[in-house]
């Protein structure tokens, strides 16, 4: 379980959890009954429904896992849908991670699986009983940066009032206060002096 958050409802869940290797339909895998999303308290049962030889099938054939998650929740239902290559989940021998993602309503607003990093694609597996052994994770959705609007507000009523006041120092250059005047005069001068062309000595 990933750190919490504060939820501002908490309720409890079924994920329902189908599962197809490559284009093959989906089938039943289990259940993941969410007691609370606040405490992470979950209580997973599944059974593979495929054997050993389709997970090595599926990784030759380079092809993807495929997990669809049916959520209930709050009286809403969601259906989400999540991939990872089949090879991967061979090689690891079922052991995945089944991610639960919650936003700050409390509301569940995806579902992804992942194996363990560690796992690549060498094709070297001895058999194994296609038992999955899942971790179940709930990740919260966490508060972004605040502008801190207090203090802002506060530095501009404080050069509001030193502005009355007239404690305000203007640290602008020369031409940047007084560029309004100096352009027009130097318009004035390159023109009179364009219209009036010195005449040559004779």
């Amino acid at each position: 379980m990933e750190a919490q958050g504060e939820l501002e409802s908490d309720a409890s869940s079924v994920v329902q959890l189908s599962h197809s290797l490559g284009s093959r339909p989906f089938e039943p895998r289990g259940q993941i009954n969410v007691r609370s999303l606040k405490s992470g308290s979950v209580n997973i049962q599944q059974d593979s429904s495929y054997d050993w030889k389709d997970y090595k099938e599926a990784a030759e054939a380079n092809e993807f896992y495929h997990l669809e998650a049916f959520v209930k929740y709050n009286g809403i239902e969601r259906t989400f849908l999540t991939s990872t290559k089949a090879c991967l989940l061979y090689e690891s021998q079922l052991a995945d991670i089944i991610t639960i993602h919650v936003d700050l309503l409390g509301n569940i607003y995806g579902v992804s699986v992942a194996t363990p990093h560690s796992q690549q694609c060498t094709g070297t597996v001895l058999e194994f009983e296609p038992n999955f052994n899942t971790t179940v994770l709930i990740s919260y959705m966490e508060h972004g940066p605040v502008p801190d609007v207090a203090m802002y507000v506060q530095k501009v009523e404080q050069e509001k009032v030193a502005k009355e006041r007239g404690e305000t120092k203007d640290n602008r250059s020369f031409i940047a206060k007084y560029w309004m005047y100096i352009v027009p005069l130097v318009l004035v001068f390159m023109m009179s002096g364009a219209s009036n062309p010195e005449q040559p000595a004779r």
